[in-house]
């Protein structure tokens, strides 16, 4: 195993894995072959880690591609991210693009647009005219203005005007005037402004997930 105290990345470096470090701080060009370990991950250039990732703290203003997966405490992507694998992080924030196989955190804020197959989260903020493409299951999903999601299980979800939304089952739901969803499924309540166009309503005994709720 390499271990490293802090590095700094101005040029191109090739690293052999499995790579411990403090610190790496990359403004060029980074390729470690193998797993990768630490404390903080800077990327403001390019990265690219064949095998995967434990970092306390990854920013990400510039591009990171991880073949197998990241968990870490803290997910900052401003730039592009690609993580082939699985996600697992207490928070997550995009304000780029984000990619991955399957994500889970506890609280996810989205400015930008994310992909996934599933994304699990206790809390997911969606701002407005942001994207998610993927199955959403979440204690509350926040939707503001314009922003667009996928199918939804949640227990509450709360969705402003002019937001598109394809199915959503959940517990609680609120939806302004204007927004576009395909269907609803409810348990308790259902406050639907009238202007709301959606297809189709119905009332349901349980929502059909195990949802990620707060302990």
């Amino acid at each position: 195993m390499q271990e490293i105290e802090d590095l700094s990345i101005g040029g191109s470096i090739r690293l052999t894995g499995p790579v411990k470090f403090r610190r790496i701080d990359l403004a060029g060009s980074l390729n470690i072959d193998g797993n990768a370990e630490g404390r903080s991950l800077e990327i403001s250039g390019s990265g690219k880690i064949t095998g995967t990732v434990k970092v306390d703290t990854v920013d990400v203003s510039g591009t990171l591609k991880i073949r197998e997966s990241c968990e870490c405490n803290e997910l900052k992507i401003s730039g592009s991210g690609e993580i082939q694998s699985a996600i697992r992080s207490n928070t997550l924030d995009v304000s780029g693009k984000l990619v991955a196989g399957s994500i889970e955190a506890h609280r996810i804020d989205l400015s930008g647009k994310l992909e996934a197959k599933e994304i699990k989260a206790y809390e997911i903020n969606v701002e407005k005219d942001s994207r998610i493409k993927g199955t959403v299951e979440c204690g509350t999903l926040n939707l503001e203005k314009g922003a667009e999601v996928d199918d939804v299980f949640a227990d509450k979800v709360n969705i402003e005007k002019d937001a598109d939304c394809g199915i959503i089952e959940c517990n609680e739901i609120t939806v302004e005037r204007n927004a576009e969803i395909k269907e609803v499924r409810y348990v308790k309540s259902a406050n639907i402004s009238p202007s709301a166009r959606v297809d189709t309503v119905t009332r349901i005994d349980k929502v059909s997930k195990d949802l990620p709720l707060k302990s």
